[in-house]
Parts: C-alpha cells; sequence; structure tokens
C-alpha cells in the first residue's frame, strides 16, 4: 500500500506538476504536512519547486517532478529510441514527415477540448490547459509581442538533447489546434529556464479563431 509521500510524487508526475494546496485537497492532510513530504522528495532530488508566471495576478509556486523521478524506461528501450532519433536527424525529407505526422497524432487527441470559435485568450487558454496533461505547456501570459505560452518541465529532455522532431512535433501541434503560426523561443534542452513558444500579435487586438 502507498504512503502519502508516494502518492504525492505519483500525483505530481501524472499531472506534470501540482501546487502545495492542490495536494493537499487532493490527498485530505494539512498543507503542512504536505511541504514536510515535498521538503524530502526535494531532498531526495524527485520533485523541484519553481515560479509559474500567470496571465494575471502573480506568480505561484508549484511542484514539479525531476528526470530521477520520470526516468522509468528500460535502458534498451532508451537505446532503441536514441538510435531511431539519431537515424532520422541524418534524413531531413524523413524528418519532417515524421514530425507532421506525429503532430497531427498529437494534436488529433485534443481537438475536442478545444473551442470551434472563440477569442484568441479562450483557445489559448484552453489549448495550455489541454497540453498541459501532455506535461507540453504549463502557463500562459500576454505580452506586447504577442502570447508566450511556457513550460518550465521538459517532458523528454534526453529525445531532445538528440533531435529536433520532440520539440518541432510539440511546436507544430500548437500551431495546429490554435490554427496560427507558433514560433519556439527557447529550450529547456539548450540551457533556458523555460521552453518558450509565442504567437504573435497582443492581447489589445480582439482575435476570432475560427478552428475546423
Amino acid at each position: 500500500m502507498q504512503g502519502t509521500r508516494e502518492r504525492i510524487l505519483e500525483y505530481i508526475c501524472e499531472h506534470r506538476g501540482a501546487r502545495a494546496e492542490e495536494l493537499a485537497e487532493q490527498f485530505g492532510v494539512t498543507a503542512a504536512a504536505v511541504r514536510r513530504h515535498l521538503d524530502n522528495l526535494r531532498a531526495d532530488g524527485l520533485v523541484d519547486a519553481r515560479a509559474v508566471k500567470q496571465a494575471t495576478g502573480r506568480p505561484y509556486h508549484a511542484y514539479f517532478p525531476t528526470d530521477k523521478a520520470t526516468q522509468t524506461m528500460p535502458p534498451a528501450y532508451a537505446d532503441l529510441l536514441a538510435r531511431m532519433l539519431r537515424s532520422l536527424g541524418e534524413q531531413d525529407e524523413v524528418i519532417s514527415t515524421v514530425m507532421a505526422s506525429v503532430a497531427e497524432s498529437l494534436a488529433s487527441r485534443h481537438r475536442s477540448d478545444i473551442p470551434g470559435s472563440a477569442a484568441i485568450e479562450e483557445v489559448i487558454a484552453q489549448v495550455t490547459a489541454s497540453l498541459k496533461t501532455e506535461g507540453i505547456l504549463e502557463a500562459w501570459r500576454s505580452e506586447a509581442d504577442g502570447f508566450h505560452l511556457v513550460n518550465s518541465s521538459c517532458p523528454y529532455h534526453k529525445a531532445a538533447e538528440i533531435s529536433t522532431l520532440p520539440c518541432e512535433s510539440d511546436r507544430k501541434a500548437i500551431e495546429l489546434l490554435l490554427g496560427l503560426d507558433v514560433e519556439q523561443l527557447n529550450r529547456i534542452v539548450d540551457g533556458a529556464p523555460l521552453c518558450e513558444y509565442l504567437v504573435r500579435g497582443g492581447s489589445g487586438q480582439p482575435q476570432i479563431i475560427e478552428l475546423g
């Protein structure tokens, strides 16, 4: 039978992050008890605490799984994946086709979550919420140059070190769900603190997105 600590870690891994208050409510324990477990999990290198920016309001602190917590793939499978990605990386015409196919497969799983006609802010908020379950997006904010969509935990760091395919597939999937051009500004694998995407055009320019 799992203890509270193990269930907290499992919840954080499954949801790609959580706030202490959310965990306390989920498991029916005090916030102080949750924080003790989180401190122990951080000491063991299994979770990390980060400030998360919101579209409005002050940033909040949340806890995210580390690579150590999510590294469950058997070595043989990890090696096979690495060899496949390296092979694809040597064939530009193939990687483009694979990227488009992977992106469409991901987008198709989430299209039913996205409103068919809504203001751009509503669609971006829903795409962010929907892709949070995949560990791809976490929050968004509006700035002068457009809408910034961010994620503070790379869901496949090792794969992204080998090939641009995972990042490009995610970018394209976001693009397909939004129906707008999406540019990737930063990647955690390159040393940035966040994976960050930009949808140009600010909230000062009302837009309605029609999704097919």
